[in-house]
């Protein structure tokens, strides 16, 4: 028959679904209101491109955001956008380009919607629930045939197994693509048929569709019907693991395989909360994911905190861990410094608890996990003069956390009580350049007589509008105090990056601050392609805001773990180019908080 006809679908067939009429929209939606709590901005898209979960009022870019950019470069952009980056911030303005609502860029024929792509991306990056959001809204009942991939993506990213699997049964378009091949292993095998992977993997073969080996030897260890062994090549170290995909996590997910410990190094951050939804993992390895997510910026500190949460530990458990800690691993650790310090329901042993939690973690490794978990509990805390021994480390804590109303709080009371505490005269030393980053401009609006005309009544020349004071105003003298300071502790990280994204935020670093710095410091970095320099470049001049953007995340993606202060000064001039000052504010600010104060590894 197949030489006659054709190749056989040895795939199950989906079952007959009922649909509503056409989409299932209403007859006369509100032209922003969609499911999920999804707005479009702008009228007349090309299948849905305009949707988006963030309006201009709620932290999006903007309507405009495509303004200039034709619909090919927007593709090009989307399609091969990195996935993870060496800063939180990264990710958050990754979430925010993706799920922004905007009129789509000109240009392009029919079936290149851009909308697809931004549901992958925003499935990569681990914002699963973003993605699903979006699928859904596009349709307005079911997710559309040519979204279904990205949705099944977005379940699988989340650990959601069963509602990805019945997101397949649905699908009518066809198991064609490798994609669909490999999720039809993976639904069988979660549904306790693992005798039809081997067959699957046959037709793959016999169409000269090529998979990931390791997805290709867990299904075949799956048809045996013994289950899953993940091996690990060599002496087991991370450096010799490659990746494994999506679907290769979810196969494994699906035959409950034990996922040894060396294997989360190697997760893609994007796929860390699979992991997480799966209450039975390892309590210990899903410490590890948590914690390497909430580092990457995948998940926040409540969601590291609602991990805590689920540990089967009591008071005396958490108290014999503290004691005896060389018993418990540095994961387990850092939750029972926290849950030791939430414990505490009086103000004064909170607080010695979180100074105990932050100086051990300081110590041990782990400061940042730290801070981004134990920063809400900052809040009943009165910032005043009785607590300034402990206003240095609440500053550095909120500034890690990227809280920076909170360490702006604190750091007032540091210099206020500088003067006569030797160890604030340091802190107030040391924070002075994070802090004047997040500290440069203060809330409120200018002039409202500047700029129309009218002229000042002394000395009878136009009003031109200036903006308010900030909180942390420019000091060429505490900017050298730190350069000295920085100098004398190896710690401090590299005063040249310092001064560069100062000088990149608009402070006037001149040559008198640059001569303090040392020259040939800095050690190899890797730099992102001149292709993405030069794209950065033409699109910040030309004012393509969600070009640009997607320039730095470029970037950003592409150096490495520690950027290279040329970097960082590049993407910081340009977000502030195209007015995304809070963006350039933010990621300068972790830059400096990453030299200044290095989190210790885990």
């Amino acid at each position: 028959m197949a030489q006659q006809g054709g190749p056989i679908r040895l795939a199950p067939l989906a079952p007959a679904t009922e649909r509503t009429p056409e989409t299932g929209r209403p007859a006369n939606p509100d032209p922003r209101a969609q499911p999920g709590g999804v707005v479009v901005e702008g009228l007349g898209t090309l299948s849905g491109d305009a949707l988006g979960l963030l309006g201009e009022e709620s932290g999006g870019l903007g309507d405009d955001m495509w303004q200039g950019s034709h619909r090919s470069d927007a593709l090009r952009l989307l399609r091969n956008l990195p996935e993870t980056y060496p800063y939180r911030e990264g990710y958050a303005l990754a979430r925010r380009v993706l799920s922004s609502a905007a009129r789509p860029p000109s240009g392009g024929r029919e079936g290149s919607g851009i909308l697809a792509p931004r549901i992958s991306k925003l499935a990569a990056i681990g914002a699963g629930e973003d993605a699903l959001r979006l699928a859904t809204a596009a349709g307005g009942v079911t997710v559309p045939e040519h979204l279904a991939e990205s949705a099944v993506r977005a379940r699988f990213s989340r650990g959601a197994l069963d509602a990805g699997c019945a997101q397949l049964r649905g699908y009518d378009g066809g198991y064609a693509s490798a994609f669909w091949q490999q999720a039809l292993i993976v639904c069988q095998v979660a549904q306790g048929d693992p005798g039809q992977a081997a067959l699957g993997l046959d037709l793959m073969r016999e169409q000269g569709i090529a998979v990931d080996p390791l997805f290709a030897d867990a299904a075949l260890q799956a048809s045996g019907g013994n289950g899953i062994e993940i091996s690990l090549p060599g002496d087991g170290e991370a450096s010799e693991l490659t990746t494994p995909d999506l679907m290769t996590l979810a196969l494994w997910l699906a035959a409950r395989a034990d996922i040894p410990d060396a294997w989360i190094d190697v997760l893609d951050p994007g796929l860390l909360p699979a992991l997480l939804a799966d209450a039975e993992m390892d309590p210990d390895l899903r410490l590890k994911a948590a914690h390497r997510a909430l580092r990457a910026g995948v998940i926040s500190g409540p969601d590291a905190v609602a991990v805590y949460r689920e540990l089967d530990v009591d008071d005396a458990a958490v108290a014999a861990g503290l004691v005896s800690s060389q018993d418990v691993s540095e994961h387990r650790l850092l939750a029972y410094l926290y849950l030791a310090a939430a414990g505490r329901s009086d103000a004064i042993g909170r607080l010695v608890a979180l100074w105990e939690a932050w100086t051990r973690a300081r110590t041990s490794g782990g400061f940042d996990v730290i801070a981004l978990t134990t920063t809400p509990l900052l809040e009943a805390v009165p910032v005043t003069p009785d607590f300034g021994w402990l206003s240095g480390a609440a500053t550095e804590v909120a500034l890690m956390a990227g809280d920076d109303e909170r360490a702006l709080d604190w750091y007032r009371l540091v210099l206020r009580q500088a003067p006569i505490v030797p160890d604030l005269a340091r802190a107030a030393a040391a924070l002075w350049p994070p802090m004047r980053a997040i500290g440069r401009t203060a809330p409120g609006s200018f002039d409202l007589t500047a700029n129309t005309g009218a002229t000042s009544p002394i000395s009878g020349r136009p009003l031109l509008a200036t903006p308010p004071r900030g909180p942390v105003p420019w000091s060429a003298s505490r900017l050298e105090r730190w350069i000295d300071f920085a100098g004398a502790e190896p710690e401090a990280g590299d005063p040249a990056a310092v001064l560069a994204v100062l000088a990149a935020l608009g402070d006037n670093v001149d040559d008198s601050q640059w001569r303090l710095v040392p020259l040939g410091g800095a050690g190899p970095a890797t730099m992102p392609d001149a292709a993405v320099i030069a794209g950065l470049s033409r699109a910040s001049q030309a004012g393509r805001k969600a070009e640009t953007v997607l320039y730095a995340l470029y970037a950003l993606g592409q150096s490495g773990d520690r950027p290279h202060a040329s970097v960082i000064d590049a993407v910081v001039r340009a977000l502030s180019a195209v007015g995304v000052n809070d963006a350039a504010q933010a990621l300068a600010r972790e830059a400096i908080v990453a030299e200044a104060f290095a989190a210790e590894p885990l």
